[in-house]
């Protein structure tokens, strides 16, 4: 009656220590929900799909992206640590099984108690012990555990999505930049070959005593220019090309030939907030964290309650390996841990409650700045349309103007002078179409990865 007393205070005192640690719902951030989106352009209505790279139609970036995504170091990085993470979910579901143990040894020793009316007696050397122990998960704070464990998994798994949408844009991108530079290349080439027609020209005429040397030097000067240009380009291509062999996991790769122009710019996809927060893999990452920080609070908070463990031992001495057993004591029955008081443990409930709640900030920053992403997106994509086409119409003049200075140079109506500078505005206004073409298209691939790349379920989640 006395030992019922006491374990009935001990209990009374028990759920005082842990009234302040009641149970808490997990903390929900307010969103902004949007079917459209501000600066999206009517016509953006494409739906995304899995292999969104091949809305493109070009054959070489869909055979990158194919390497890339099977070779690629940062993903292998990304799936080890999946690996990682799936091991410690499984470890964590172990701890709710039972645990044996078989250990055996050689200990010689001596025992003096008041059995033996305190004279010494030799132990028997050898010691066999075997143990069983299985606690029972009553309030759940073991599946609490295995819950935090299985989102923490869940938020590799979207890691790794994330970095697989990562890498394809990325070998998009250096691979639309490898090939504005090799049109590049052929407009810079075109130029010096022009340039050199006009400086065997202008030699000639300076031979017949038309034109002074000063002129020539001038023209000489302009070509070195131009093959200095040239030179560049070609530099730039070939660092390009580097980056995307580290892509592709340091896979030898040969330069590609095609243009920029060859490309075909796929409509323009949208999604609402909603989907985004359902199918973009960070969002996703964020997300289970948060549910994972959440369980393991719960975790903590509940290890301030009694835990009851089944178990048995036993334990046996011989004076050999293999001899029949002279001493052993056996146990069996149940064990009931009650925390009264356990500061480290109600630091931990305080902790966890600050871990979730930073997880709940970080989940709403990277919602924001996924929004702002998106929008950002939009309205490059917007306003780039707008200077391609004031591009275009000022090229196309600029080459008009071109082919009449040339015209009337060749008559002997124009100077030198007059003819260079229009060549030298007709390769700026072309190479800079060059230019707005390659940034649409990488704003088009910036786009991709703000609405999550492709997803092949309505709910990625699932």
């Amino acid at each position: 009656m006395i030992r019922l007393s006491f374990i009935l205070v001990l209990l009374s005192t028990l759920l005082t220590s842990c009234s302040q640690f009641l149970p808490r719902k997990q903390p929900e951030e307010a969103l902004p929900q949007r079917s459209g989106w501000r600066h999206a352009p009517a016509w953006a209505r494409a739906a995304l799909q899995q292999d969104w790279w091949k809305g493109f139609e070009n054959s070489q970036l869909d055979s990158l992206v194919t390497i890339a995504l099977s070779r690629n170091p940062d993903l292998g990085v990304l799936s080890k640590r999946l690996e990682r993470f799936r091991a410690q979910t499984r470890q964590a579901r172990a701890t709710a099984w039972p645990t044996i143990n078989l250990s055996t040894g050689f200990l010689p020793g001596r025992e003096q108690s008041r059995a033996t009316g305190w004279s010494p007696l030799d132990l028997e050397p050898w010691a066999n012990d075997g143990s069983v122990s299985w606690e029972l998960d009553l309030f759940g704070q073991i599946k609490a555990g295995t819950r935090a464990a299985r989102e923490a998994e869940q938020a590799a798994l979207w890691d790794l999505h994330a970095g697989r949408l990562l890498t394809a844009t990325a070998v998009a991108g250096a691979h639309f930049r490898i090939l504005r530079l090799n049109e590049e290349c052929t407009l810079v080439a075109s130029s010096v070959s022009a340039n050199q027609k006009i400086l065997t020209f202008l030699r000639a005429r300076k031979d017949a005593g038309l034109l002074s040397e000063t002129l020539i030097l001038r023209q000489e000067a302009e070509h070195e220019n131009l093959t200095r240009s040239l030179l560049d380009l070609e530099r730039l291509r070939g660092l390009a090309l580097l980056q995307l062999e580290t892509l592709c996991g340091g896979e030898p790769l040969s330069l590609p030939t095609r243009h920029l122009s060859a490309c075909r710019t796929p409509p323009l996809p949208t999604r609402t907030s909603s989907a985004i927060l359902a199918q973009r893999p960070d969002m996703l990452a964020a997300e289970a964290r948060l549910r994972s920080a959440f369980e393991l609070e719960e975790s903590k908070r509940l290890s301030l309650l009694p835990s009851l463990t089944l178990g048995g031992s036993a334990r046996s001495r011989g004076p050999s390996l293999l001899s029949d057993f002279r001493q052993w004591i056996a146990k069996a029955g149940p064990s009931l841990d009650l925390p009264i008081y356990s500061p480290s443990r109600m630091a931990g409930i305080a902790e966890g409650r600050a871990a979730t709640d930073e997880a709940a900030a970080l989940y709403r920053k990277r919602a924001i700045i996924a929004f702002k992403e998106v929008e950002s997106s939009y309205l490059n994509l917007g306003n780039r349309h707008n200077q391609l086409q004031a591009a275009r119409r000022e090229v196309a003049s600029l080459e008009k103007a071109r082919q009449n200075t040339l015209s009337t140079f060749e008559n002997g109506l124009v100077s030198q002078i007059e003819l260079l500078e229009s060549e030298r505005r007709s390769l700026e206004g072309r190479r800079q179409e060059l230019a707005i073409r390659h940034a649409l298209l990488r704003d088009h691939l910036t786009l991709i990865r703000a609405l999550g790349g492709g997803s092949q379920n309505k709910d990625a989640r699932r």
